[in-house]
């Protein structure tokens, strides 16, 4: 095989030619394909950002969700309040319900209710005798 000098062999061309004038004419060639594309260069469209019936209609469909939403809001509220009753009635029915799950739901003067309510002189001696001899639950109670 022959050792040949791509650059200074002047038998071996690129393969790439530029028409003649080519860049002297790019630039009117260009401006009459973009004129060709666009007949009319003075009219240029503008729109409106604030359509008087988009403003009403819009401010329609907020009044209309304000009314819709404040009332449900409201409701919603009143609704997540509890009352005593229910649940006493809810811990009622629970049978699985230890003084651990109470405890956790206690707040600070709850717990200080309790301890005045227990410590008061009204709970006496016989009252207690009373209610172990009542209670079922007898020799568990004397085992904790």
């Amino acid at each position: 095989m022959k050792n040949f000098d791509i650059e200074n062999n002047e038998k071996i061309s690129t393969g790439f030619k530029t028409p003649e004038h080519y860049f002297e004419q790019f630039e009117a060639k260009m401006m009459q394909e973009i004129s060709a594309k666009n007949p009319s260069k003075n009219e240029v469209k503008v729109v409106s950002l604030f359509y008087r019936k988009q403003v009403w209609i819009s401010s329609i469909a907020a009044l209309f969700l304000l009314a819709i939403a404040i009332p449900v809001y409201f409701n919603m509220a009143k609704e997540s309040n509890l009352d005593a009753t229910t649940i006493e009635n809810y811990l009622a029915e629970q049978q699985s319900v230890g003084t651990t799950e109470l405890t956790k739901h206690l707040t600070d003067e709850d717990i200080s209710e309790l301890e005045n309510a227990l410590t008061n002189d009204n709970v006496t001696d016989e009252a207690i005798e009373n209610y172990l001899s009542e209670s079922a639950n007898l020799d568990y109670l004397l085992n904790e």
